[in-house]
């Protein structure tokens, strides 16, 4: 084991690349660094890796579920966003994180340089490469050829590009750290939390190595395991990070223990639309059996919005423009069916936007213009088939069309607060859609936009009352693509 006074990766660019983005600077090292230089490895193609992101130009970390991404203690916990993208420089997407921590103790040396940050927008445009885990971490052996990618310097070019260099283990030292690499194949100054991927025998990649420290760049280095840390990881950030295990390691497949990137390194897509081009597998059967039979579950899920029920009005105090309120969505596979992958918002009958990823599935701060809207969902589970519920009346600041009954009164309605200017259909909203990933981003306002009756867009001429605005007329399609853009303030987080 080399000594830790020579970290090589990102953890010495703490000393020369404090982004202006933090909030508060990274930890203060705790013992002396040596500046080390990826070395002999090469650029990665736009969208290569994708999961491989930059800790605001200081280390570098791994994207290891859509709201987590994993990297090293030493490189400290100040970290308000991360960047996806090919460089430090021009970064493609910057994403706020709501918390980061550091394993208790942890450190280069002694196989626990770990820590984590919880994102406050989910990656779902992202092909994630799962942790390896269980019988599967039996291929950590001396002479596996594994890849390592990382921000760092290298003898190509300067610190802050995205590259990869192929090497192998070593060996594996008795406190859980990997051996890897040597003879000019090397993580460097920059690199370290980054990731160290493997390609399984059925084509598929998994994640396991953090790096963590090593001599002069080029002569290998030391890396923490992932899957030592699964058990720290998953309790501190309330996710699942193993979606075909248990912490222990025993097969425990679950419906997302599918659809693994076969080529993560081609560079599949692009930060516009998504890095999710590329080819992924079927169910995994790596250490078991596949966790249901696809072929035999030809049925989409049962959908309700259970909340707010049919009819209900809520009444703004002054009668302002837009009401907040959350919308829950009731949704459950067909018997022996392989599950609810996810569910999506609908509005009179078009998505907008909002989709969330695990039961409870809720969507939180939806801020309605005055009017009458039909309220709906879709669920699509792990194969593939839909199923979509009954819509539900909800009126803002008005009573609903004749024939709907109203669960809402106006002592329910003046408890909430609105964000308009006035009641002539202006619709500020409490967030917006970042154009890159479709998800919902931080609260923000959007234009404004004005109406003069309901929307008639996913909706029939004879849907009488139904998206109409406060003056009772017909609106135009501007309101619904507005409600569309603005209508959720972030997406609830899987918890």
């Amino acid at each position: 084991m080399r000594p830790p006074a020579h970290i090589s990766a990102a953890f010495v660019a703490l000393s020369f690349a404090t982004p202006a983005a933090a909030d508060e600077p990274p930890d203060e090292l705790a013992f002396p660094v040596e500046p080390t230089e990826i070395y002999g490895g090469e650029d990665t193609v736009a969208c290569g890796w994708p999961t491989t992101v930059s800790m605001l130009g200081q280390c570098t970390g791994t994207l290891v579920h859509p709201e987590v991404v994993i990297f090293a203690a030493h490189c400290g916990s100040g970290y308000n966003a991360v960047m996806l993208g090919e460089t430090i420089n021009g970064p493609k997407r910057q994403v706020p994180t709501e918390f980061c921590r550091t394993f208790p103790g942890g450190q280069p040396g002694n196989g626990q340089d770990f820590a984590f940050c919880k994102l406050s927008q989910p990656q779902l445009d992202i092909p994630i490469v799962p942790i390896l885990m269980g019988c599967e971490t039996d291929i950590l052996k001396q002479g596996q050829q594994v890849t390592i990618v990382g921000f760092g310097n290298a003898d190509t070019g300067p610190y802050g590009v995205k590259r990869e260099v192929v090497t192998t283990i070593n060996g594996i030292t008795g406190n859980g750290e990997a051996d890897i690499g040597g003879g000019g194949k090397d993580s460097c100054q920059g690199d370290s939390g980054g990731p160290v991927f493997v390609q399984l025998a059925d084509g598929s990649w998994r994640v396991f190595g953090i790096t963590s420290y090593g001599g002069a760049c080029g002569g290998g280095g030391m890396y923490s395991m992932m899957h030592n840390g699964i058990e720290w990881f998953e309790k501190e950030s309330g996710i699942d990070l193993t979606p075909c295990h248990n912490v222990d390691g025993t097969w425990a497949p679950t419906p997302a223990c599918k659809g693994f990137p076969l080529d993560p390194g081609a560079g599949n897509g692009d930060w516009g639309s998504g890095c999710n081009g590329g080819p992924v597998g079927g169910q995994s059967v790596t250490c078991g059996a596949a966790a249901c039979d696809e072929a035999a579950d030809k049925q989409g899920p049962t959908v309700n919005v259970t909340t707010p029920t049919d009819g209900t009005v809520l009444m703004a105090p002054d009668m302002v423009a837009n009401v907040s309120t959350n919308i829950a969505v009731g949704a459950t596979d067909n018997a022996g069916g392989c599950g609810v992958k996810e569910v999506h918002l609908l509005i009179n009958g078009n998505e907008v936007g909002g989709v969330d990823i695990s039961d409870p599935f809720e969507f939180v701060n939806v801020a309605f213009p005055t009017g009458c809207w039909e309220v709906g969902a879709k669920a699509i589970d792990w194969v593939g088939n839909e199923g979509q519920a009954e819509p539900v009346t909800l009126c803002i600041n008005q009573e609903p069309p004749v024939g709907t009954t109203s669960t809402g009164d106006d002592s329910e309605g003046d408890s909430l607060s609105g964000t308009g200017e006035d009641s002539t259909g202006s619709a500020p909203t409490t967030g917006s859609e970042d154009p890159t990933t479709g998800s919902a981003t931080s609260p923000g306002p959007v234009t404004s936009a004005t109406g003069t009756g309901g929307v008639t867009s996913g909706l029939d001429d004879d849907n009488e009352g139904c998206a109409c605005a406060a003056g009772g007329g017909e609106a135009t399609g501007g309101a619904l693509m507005l409600l569309g853009l603005g209508l959720l303030g972030r997406r609830r987080r899987r918890y």
